[in-house]
């Protein structure tokens, strides 16, 4: 299964079906490649060719960079932005990077280089949560959260497709429907989104049942 194609069925989920003039041309790709000396991962290329012109999706809570924002820093191609510009994300620059390259997280301190630790093995998976994290935090018309306990979880884990995890946020997926599950150990929050009322109305009615009530 291409990247692209996971990408599509991900954000047909979550908002609509992609049209061409979501997609980023190849020529602003390689414009803002060849600004920094770089080339971008297949993972990451084929994303901004389908997707990255959708930016009350992209932008809806972190950014994630137009090609004349990216900026390099020790090795890394930096193409995200946390929402408050705390932490940034960044791929390895490399001659031959390959398809789906490690993410790393740079901690932006004032007057100190940016910390760069792993944060995700695929940039393919990595993308997709963040697609769902964005939906939850504002992109789709009707969103709610909540403080669970580690126990709902697993009964989240049970009724929902998980998407993938992202150190410490796990994302899930059903029609119209997205959530995500934010925290460790007895500190965990729930944000959920849809796009009807009437599938938020589900959402609320399910979790009611699991003691779990929402905040809009």
């Amino acid at each position: 299964m291409s990247y692209s194609f996971r990408y599509r069925q991900a954000i047909e989920v979550l908002d609509r079906p992609l049209t061409s003039a979501d997609g980023l041309p190849d020529k602003e790709i390689v414009t803002g490649e060849q600004r920094l000396g770089v080339r971008l991962p297949r993972a990451l290329r084929e994303f901004y060719g389908i997707a990255g012109r959708l930016d009350h999706l992209n932008r809806a809570h972190n950014r994630l960079y137009t090609p004349h924002e990216w900026f390099v820093d020790a090795g890394k191609l930096v193409f995200m932005e946390e929402n408050q510009a705390v932490v940034y994300w960044g791929v390895p620059i490399s001659e031959e990077p390959g398809d789906d390259p490690s993410v790393l997280q740079g901690v932006n301190v004032v007057n100190q280089p940016i910390d760069w630790h792993p944060e995700h093995g695929a940039c393919s998976e990595f993308l997709l949560v963040m697609l769902h994290w964005q939906a939850v935090c504002g992109a789709m018309n009707f969103t709610g959260s909540s403080d669970i306990s580690p126990k709902a979880l697993p009964l989240i884990r049970a009724m929902w497709s998980l998407v993938g995890e992202v150190s410490e946020l796990w994302a899930f997926a059903r029609d119209g429907k997205a959530a995500c599950v934010i925290g460790e150990g007895e500190m965990r929050q729930l944000f959920v989104g849809a796009r009807t009322q009437q599938d938020f109305n589900a959402i609320n009615a399910e979790l009611a049942g699991m003691d779990i009530k929402l905040m809009t």
